[in-house]
Protein backbone atom coordinates (compact mmCIF):
# COMPACT_ATOMS: atom_id res chain seq x y z
CA UNK A 1 0.00 0.00 0.00
CA UNK A 2 1.37 3.38 -1.04
CA UNK A 3 0.28 5.75 1.71
CA UNK A 4 2.55 8.45 4.21
CA UNK A 5 0.37 9.65 6.74
CA UNK A 6 -0.21 5.80 8.44
CA UNK A 7 2.70 3.53 8.38
CA UNK A 8 1.23 0.62 9.44
CA UNK A 9 4.65 -1.41 8.78
CA UNK A 10 6.46 1.00 11.08
CA UNK A 11 3.97 0.68 13.91
CA UNK A 12 3.88 -3.47 14.07
CA UNK A 13 7.06 -3.48 13.75
CA UNK A 14 7.48 -0.60 16.77
CA UNK A 15 4.94 -3.19 18.47
CA UNK A 16 7.45 -6.22 18.34
CA UNK A 17 10.00 -3.79 19.43
CA UNK A 18 8.76 -2.32 22.22
CA UNK A 19 7.61 -6.33 23.24
CA UNK A 20 11.53 -7.81 22.71
CA UNK A 21 12.57 -4.54 24.64
CA UNK A 22 10.47 -4.83 27.04
CA UNK A 23 11.41 -8.71 27.46
CA UNK A 24 14.80 -8.06 27.02
CA UNK A 25 15.14 -5.69 30.00
CA UNK A 26 13.25 -8.18 32.25
CA UNK A 27 15.34 -11.12 31.17
CA UNK A 28 18.50 -8.55 32.37
CA UNK A 29 16.47 -7.70 35.40
CA UNK A 30 16.28 -11.52 36.58
CA UNK A 31 20.34 -11.85 35.34
CA UNK A 32 21.44 -9.23 37.66
CA UNK A 33 18.78 -9.52 40.93
CA UNK A 34 19.11 -13.83 40.52
CA UNK A 35 15.44 -13.82 41.17
CA UNK A 36 12.94 -15.48 38.85
CA UNK A 37 10.40 -13.44 40.46
CA UNK A 38 11.32 -9.85 41.62
CA UNK A 39 7.74 -8.26 41.81
CA UNK A 40 4.53 -9.95 41.76
CA UNK A 41 3.56 -9.37 38.04
CA UNK A 42 6.32 -11.97 37.30
CA UNK A 43 4.20 -14.54 38.82
CA UNK A 44 1.72 -13.94 40.96
CA UNK A 45 1.14 -17.51 41.91
CA UNK A 46 4.79 -18.76 42.52
CA UNK A 47 4.79 -15.54 44.36
CA UNK A 48 2.08 -16.61 47.06
CA UNK A 49 3.85 -19.99 47.65
CA UNK A 50 7.56 -18.74 48.30
CA UNK A 51 6.55 -16.31 50.38
CA UNK A 52 4.29 -19.54 52.43
CA UNK A 53 7.95 -21.20 52.27
CA UNK A 54 9.83 -18.45 53.08
CA UNK A 55 7.78 -18.00 56.25
CA UNK A 56 8.29 -21.82 56.99
CA UNK A 57 12.04 -21.54 56.67
CA UNK A 58 12.12 -18.06 58.85
CA UNK A 59 9.96 -20.18 61.46
CA UNK A 60 12.17 -23.81 61.26
CA UNK A 61 15.25 -21.43 61.74
CA UNK A 62 13.89 -20.03 65.02
CA UNK A 63 12.26 -23.30 66.38
CA UNK A 64 16.15 -24.25 65.98
CA UNK A 65 16.92 -21.70 68.33
CA UNK A 66 14.48 -22.43 70.68
CA UNK A 67 15.51 -26.18 70.64
CA UNK A 68 19.12 -25.52 71.42
CA UNK A 69 17.33 -23.18 74.02
CA UNK A 70 15.50 -26.18 75.54
CA UNK A 71 18.39 -28.50 75.35
CA UNK A 72 20.63 -26.34 77.37
CA UNK A 73 18.06 -25.90 80.00
CA UNK A 74 17.93 -29.52 80.22
CA UNK A 75 21.61 -29.26 80.56
CA UNK A 76 21.60 -26.67 83.24
CA UNK A 77 18.75 -28.61 85.20
CA UNK A 78 20.56 -31.94 84.61
CA UNK A 79 23.70 -30.11 86.22
CA UNK A 80 22.52 -29.01 89.44
CA UNK A 81 20.37 -32.62 89.83
CA UNK A 82 24.38 -34.25 89.58
CA UNK A 83 24.93 -32.18 92.50
CA UNK A 84 22.22 -33.69 94.72
CA UNK A 85 23.14 -36.90 93.90
CA UNK A 86 27.17 -36.31 94.41
CA UNK A 87 25.29 -35.00 97.64
CA UNK A 88 23.23 -37.72 98.50
CA UNK A 89 26.14 -39.71 98.07
CA UNK A 90 28.23 -37.78 100.33
CA UNK A 91 25.62 -38.13 102.63
CA UNK A 92 25.15 -41.58 102.37
CA UNK A 93 29.21 -42.09 103.48
CA UNK A 94 28.31 -39.62 106.56
CA UNK A 95 25.61 -41.97 107.59
CA UNK A 96 27.33 -44.61 107.43
CA UNK A 97 30.39 -43.34 109.32
CA UNK A 98 27.49 -42.10 111.93
CA UNK A 99 25.96 -45.47 112.09
CA UNK A 100 29.86 -46.68 113.28
CA UNK A 101 29.10 -47.68 116.82
CA UNK A 102 32.93 -47.14 117.35
CA UNK A 103 32.39 -42.90 116.64
CA UNK A 104 32.18 -40.62 119.64
CA UNK A 105 29.13 -38.22 120.72
CA UNK A 106 31.60 -35.58 119.35
CA UNK A 107 32.37 -37.57 116.44
CA UNK A 108 28.41 -37.72 115.21
CA UNK A 109 27.99 -34.28 116.50
CA UNK A 110 30.68 -33.19 113.74
CA UNK A 111 28.98 -35.85 110.83
CA UNK A 112 25.62 -34.53 111.59
CA UNK A 113 26.42 -31.02 110.85
CA UNK A 114 28.20 -31.76 107.65
CA UNK A 115 24.70 -33.32 106.93
CA UNK A 116 22.73 -31.00 107.83
CA UNK A 117 24.86 -28.42 105.65
CA UNK A 118 24.14 -30.69 102.63
CA UNK A 119 20.73 -30.90 103.44
CA UNK A 120 20.96 -26.87 103.52
CA UNK A 121 22.22 -25.96 100.71
CA UNK A 122 19.37 -28.60 98.57
CA UNK A 123 17.11 -26.48 100.35
CA UNK A 124 19.31 -23.70 98.17
CA UNK A 125 19.31 -25.08 94.88
CA UNK A 126 15.49 -25.40 95.00
CA UNK A 127 14.94 -21.96 95.79
CA UNK A 128 18.03 -20.23 93.64
CA UNK A 129 18.86 -22.82 90.66
CA UNK A 130 17.83 -21.12 87.45
CA UNK A 131 18.28 -20.49 83.91
CA UNK A 132 17.95 -17.58 82.51
CA UNK A 133 15.36 -15.79 85.34
CA UNK A 134 13.29 -19.01 85.27
CA UNK A 135 13.68 -20.64 88.49
CA UNK A 136 14.06 -24.42 88.42
CA UNK A 137 12.93 -26.24 91.20
CA UNK A 138 10.60 -23.81 92.33
CA UNK A 139 7.74 -25.61 92.31
CA UNK A 140 6.10 -29.11 92.14
CA UNK A 141 4.84 -28.94 88.44
CA UNK A 142 7.83 -26.84 86.68
CA UNK A 143 7.19 -28.78 83.53
CA UNK A 144 8.07 -25.97 80.25
CA UNK A 145 6.31 -25.77 77.07
CA UNK A 146 8.55 -25.18 73.74
CA UNK A 147 7.55 -24.30 70.17
CA UNK A 148 9.94 -26.77 68.27
CA UNK A 149 8.72 -25.94 64.72
CA UNK A 150 6.95 -23.68 62.98
CA UNK A 151 3.08 -24.16 62.88
CA UNK A 152 1.22 -23.81 66.13
CA UNK A 153 0.98 -27.38 66.68
CA UNK A 154 4.41 -27.75 66.70
CA UNK A 155 5.36 -27.63 70.73
CA UNK A 156 7.18 -29.93 73.02
CA UNK A 157 6.66 -29.86 76.51
CA UNK A 158 9.71 -31.00 79.01
CA UNK A 159 8.28 -32.99 81.70
CA UNK A 160 8.62 -31.55 85.31
CA UNK A 161 10.86 -32.69 88.00
CA UNK A 162 9.31 -30.59 90.96
CA UNK A 163 11.18 -29.25 93.81
CA UNK A 164 13.95 -31.09 94.88
CA UNK A 165 13.01 -31.13 98.32
CA UNK A 166 10.05 -33.24 97.03
CA UNK A 167 12.25 -35.32 95.15
CA UNK A 168 14.69 -36.18 98.40
CA UNK A 169 11.70 -35.95 100.78
CA UNK A 170 12.27 -36.23 104.38
CA UNK A 171 16.31 -37.55 105.27
CA UNK A 172 17.94 -38.29 108.11
CA UNK A 173 21.31 -39.09 108.77
CA UNK A 174 20.30 -42.39 111.19
CA UNK A 175 18.41 -43.99 108.20
CA UNK A 176 20.59 -44.83 104.87
CA UNK A 177 17.71 -46.49 102.88
CA UNK A 178 15.89 -43.08 103.29
CA UNK A 179 18.92 -41.59 101.53
CA UNK A 180 19.16 -44.20 99.00
CA UNK A 181 15.28 -43.69 98.14
CA UNK A 182 16.47 -40.16 97.56
CA UNK A 183 19.19 -40.72 95.15
CA UNK A 184 17.13 -43.05 92.99
CA UNK A 185 14.65 -40.69 92.89
CA UNK A 186 16.45 -37.95 91.83
CA UNK A 187 18.26 -40.13 89.22
CA UNK A 188 14.69 -41.35 87.79
CA UNK A 189 14.11 -37.31 87.44
CA UNK A 190 17.28 -37.17 85.63
CA UNK A 191 16.26 -40.12 83.45
CA UNK A 192 13.41 -38.54 82.62
CA UNK A 193 15.15 -35.23 81.39
CA UNK A 194 17.48 -37.39 79.58
CA UNK A 195 14.64 -38.83 77.29
CA UNK A 196 13.17 -35.62 76.64
CA UNK A 197 16.41 -34.76 75.34
CA UNK A 198 16.62 -37.49 73.19
CA UNK A 199 13.29 -36.51 71.35
CA UNK A 200 14.75 -33.05 71.38
CA UNK A 201 17.48 -33.99 69.31
CA UNK A 202 15.40 -35.78 66.90
CA UNK A 203 13.38 -32.96 66.73
CA UNK A 204 15.99 -31.42 66.37
CA UNK A 205 17.39 -33.13 63.37
CA UNK A 206 14.08 -32.96 61.90
CA UNK A 207 13.71 -29.33 61.50
CA UNK A 208 17.20 -29.00 59.99
CA UNK A 209 16.04 -31.48 57.41
CA UNK A 210 12.65 -29.67 57.23
CA UNK A 211 14.40 -26.11 56.99
CA UNK A 212 17.12 -27.75 54.30
CA UNK A 213 14.35 -29.24 52.12
CA UNK A 214 11.82 -26.02 52.19
CA UNK A 215 14.43 -23.60 51.44
CA UNK A 216 15.43 -25.77 48.50
CA UNK A 217 11.27 -25.76 47.42
CA UNK A 218 11.56 -22.18 47.82
CA UNK A 219 14.83 -21.10 45.80
CA UNK A 220 13.10 -23.16 42.92
CA UNK A 221 10.31 -21.06 42.54
CA UNK A 222 11.94 -17.63 43.22
CA UNK A 223 15.37 -17.61 42.16
CA UNK A 224 16.25 -17.40 38.81
CA UNK A 225 18.21 -20.75 36.83
CA UNK A 226 21.15 -18.25 35.68
CA UNK A 227 21.75 -20.88 32.65
CA UNK A 228 18.54 -21.23 31.21
CA UNK A 229 17.98 -17.14 31.20
CA UNK A 230 21.41 -16.71 29.92
CA UNK A 231 19.83 -18.38 26.55
CA UNK A 232 16.67 -15.98 27.15
CA UNK A 233 18.73 -12.90 27.68
CA UNK A 234 20.82 -14.26 24.59
CA UNK A 235 17.31 -14.61 22.32
CA UNK A 236 16.13 -11.01 23.00
CA UNK A 237 18.54 -9.31 22.58
CA UNK A 238 18.87 -10.80 18.86
CA UNK A 239 15.04 -9.71 18.53
CA UNK A 240 15.79 -6.78 19.54
CA UNK A 241 18.49 -5.69 17.18
CA UNK A 242 16.48 -7.85 14.78
CA UNK A 243 13.43 -5.35 15.59
CA UNK A 244 15.65 -2.37 15.61
CA UNK A 245 16.91 -2.99 11.82
CA UNK A 246 13.76 -3.37 10.60
CA UNK A 247 11.87 -0.42 12.36
CA UNK A 248 14.61 1.64 10.35
CA UNK A 249 13.48 -0.42 6.67
CA UNK A 250 9.87 0.29 7.80
CA UNK A 251 10.19 3.97 8.77
CA UNK A 252 11.82 4.22 5.26
CA UNK A 253 9.25 2.54 3.17
CA UNK A 254 7.05 5.53 2.81
CA UNK A 255 10.15 7.36 0.73
CA UNK A 256 9.31 5.00 -2.21
CA UNK A 257 6.07 7.03 -2.72
CA UNK A 258 8.11 10.00 -3.68
CA UNK A 259 9.06 7.70 -6.96
CA UNK A 260 5.15 8.08 -7.71
CA UNK A 261 5.46 11.82 -7.04
CA UNK A 262 8.04 12.82 -9.88
CA UNK A 263 7.05 11.70 -12.36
Amino acid sequence: MSRIVTNTSANLVYMYYQENNSALSNSLEKLSSGLQINRASDDPAGLAISENERLQESGADAADNVIANANNYINTADGYLQTVNDMLGQMEQLAVSYNDSTKSANDQTDLNTEFSALENEMNNITSQAEFNSVVLFSSWDNSLSFQVGADAEDSFTIAATGMITSLVGAIAITDISQIQNAAQSVANARATLGADQIQLNYQSTAQMNYETNISAAESRIRDVDVAQEATVYAKEQILVQSSTAMLAQANASPQNVLTLLKG
